[in-house]
């Protein structure tokens, strides 16, 4: 039985009007993906802005106040097939403003699609949305010079922008570069290699979609309670504990330890949608069922009780702060993680990334968008560990107790003693 490739996460990132959506539009056409009712769509509102030709920039741009302003504001997702390599391709916004829907697109990406416009370079937001996929774990980044035709295919040109990335990617500790010279208007190197560019001899980006290898799963079994079931079941009241699978792999009689509270037993029973199974792995939603009756309630964590997660109150984090009102310290906001709420407070603000120098400086407060390093606080302890060893277990939001906003996302670093 053939081996079923997993589906590549990708998300197109970058600065205002560098071709994002542009890129996404030409991928889907060329693949063959649009319907006659999409491209006759597309070609009739390309007529009504003066457009020559199609102007596929505006099959993602869906939202009317996008195409009113010629921008990408929410999060647009389209799934395509490169050459039997199925991709779902997020198209996240580029302007400053909406920096909180790029992070939200960029969490969990296999892959993001870095777009620098050729004649403008490197800007700001270019910059930041690189250092965020660094700071969300994205391994690879394929970086397209865009808008190449701009520039007469100048070869120099192109060396000169790679150069800039990838110094910005290694300031950041970053993802590998692929750096491929492309014309999303004209469809150059997107899915075929074009004579324009003769000097280069690298894949396309339908090429670098295909043989990307996603990253590594991690590896140790963790599953946050998102509810607890009750029910009769021939006279017998039957527990399980409901929730997804964030990482690893569970069996009937693996030993497990519950979390924050530290209480262990076995799996007795497995249950995915009614069907009892002898194990499930990532990401399955599944239902356990446990040997012994332990005090376990929405938010907590199940995990190997040979490898379990660490629990504590204090840690160092890397903060993408995303609210209009600055953050100062100390902070006090209240962190989610999974379906857990808890109060925290921001102790310590240590540095923020400078984006024109790509350099951590010292820092007294963040503004919106900046990114920087704090100290953290909760008021219980929580089950989690570096972002960089488990995704989910190392993510949270802060949120504003009095108005609810979203206002920052946090990328674990160190769990600290406490």
């Amino acid at each position: 039985m053939p081996v079923e490739t997993p589906i590549l996460h990708a998300v197109a990132v970058g600065s205002v009007d560098d071709g994002k959506s542009t890129l996404i539009g030409r991928l889907l056409f060329e693949t063959g993906h649009l319907t006659a009712d999409e491209i006759a769509h597309v070609e009739e509102a390309s007529r009504k802005r003066g457009r020559k030709g199609m102007d596929l920039a505006l099959l993602t741009d869906g939202l009317r106040a996008e195409r009113e302003q010629g921008i990408t504001i929410d999060v647009a997702y389209r799934s395509f097939d490169a050459q039997g390599r199925r991709v779902l391709l997020g198209d996240a916004p580029g302007h400053e403003q909406y920096t909180r829907n790029m992070v939200t697109a960029a969490a969990g990406a296999d892959v993001a699609i870095l777009l620098v416009d050729a004649k403008n370079g490197l800007t700001d937001q270019t910059r930041r949305h690189l250092a965020i996929c660094a700071m969300l774990g994205v391994h690879d980044v394929i970086a397209c010079v865009n808008k190449i035709d701009l520039v007469g295919y100048d070869r120099g040109r192109f060396d000169e922008i790679v150069a800039e990335i990838l110094a910005a990617a290694a300031a950041v500790d970053g993802p590998r570069i692929t750096a491929i010279p492309l014309s999303a208007l004209e469809g150059v190197n997107i899915t075929q290699r074009s004579a324009a560019t003769a000097w280069y001899d690298g894949p396309t980006v339908l090429e670098v979609l295909h043989d990307l290898d996603p990253k590594v799963g991690e590896h140790e079994f963790r599953m946050p309670v998102q509810w607890v079931i009750r029910h009769d079941e021939g006279g017998v009241d039957v527990r399980g504990l409901a929730g997804r699978i964030s990482s690893g792999t569970v069996h009937v009689g693996d030993e497990v330890v519950a979390l924050p509270a530290g209480r262990t037993s076995r799996i007795s029973r497995i249950d995915v949608l009614g069907d009892e199974r002898d194990h499930a792995s990532a990401p399955l939603s599944v239902s356990l069922h446990l040997e012994d009756d332990l005090d376990v309630s929405r938010g907590d964590v199940i995990a190997a009780a040979a490898h379990p997660t660490r629990v504590a109150s204090r840690m160092r984090a890397t903060i993408a702060w995303l609210d209009e009102v600055p953050l100062t310290v100390p902070a006090r906001l209240e962190a989610r993680q999974g379906n857990r709420l808890v109060p925290v407070i921001v102790e310590g603000l240590h540095e923020r990334l400078d984006l024109a120098t790509m350099t951590q400086v010292p820092a007294e407060v963040l503004e919106a968008n900046d990114l920087g390093v704090a100290t953290l606080l909760s008021a219980q302890s929580l089950a989690v560990e570096p972002y960089e060893t488990n995704r989910e277990m190392g993510s949270l939001v802060l949120v504003d107790p009095g108005s609810n906003r979203t206002v920052a996302a946090v990328m674990v670093r160190e769990v600290l003693e406490g």
